[in-house]
């Protein structure tokens, strides 16, 4: 689901950041309702699934919510990816295998950089030494 997908590239792009002084993607988070997000975060998945063709979305019905899940449409090129940047997201991959998208969103709120930032504010990668993973 798109909420978990937003969380997972925080995790990674600031864990990488808090053991190697870098993020892996470059990419800005601001604080949103549902936790940390890329900022733009629709523009890229937008590329992704109409430029790229990488991804496919589905809309899945959770009641009285409406969730966006999305789909693989091409294997990745892990070659664009460091040895660092691969240890990191196999990491937050495995933190995260049992976690739904509500509580990975619960987790995150309990960010220091989530809860000291307002709706929209970006979240600094200072507080990736605060990291709860």
């Amino acid at each position: 689901l798109k909420t978990k997908l937003c969380k997972l590239l925080f995790y990674a792009d600031f864990k990488h950041y808090k053991n190697y002084a870098s993020s892996i993607t470059g990419v800005r988070y601001v604080h949103r309702k549902f936790g940390p997000v890329p900022d733009r975060y629709d523009y890229y998945f937008a590329t992704l699934g109409n430029e790229e063709k990488a991804i496919s979305v589905d809309e899945v019905n959770f009641g009285e919510y409406v969730g966006e899940m999305f789909y693989a449409d091409k294997s990745p090129d892990l070659s664009v990816f460091s040895n660092s940047e691969i240890k990191i997201l196999s990491e937050v991959k495995e933190y995260f295998q049992n976690f739904g998208a509500g509580d990975i969103m619960k987790f995150s709120h309990n960010e220091k950089g989530y809860k000291e930032t307002d709706d929209y504010q970006h979240i600094s990668y200072a507080y990736a030494d605060d990291l709860q993973i």
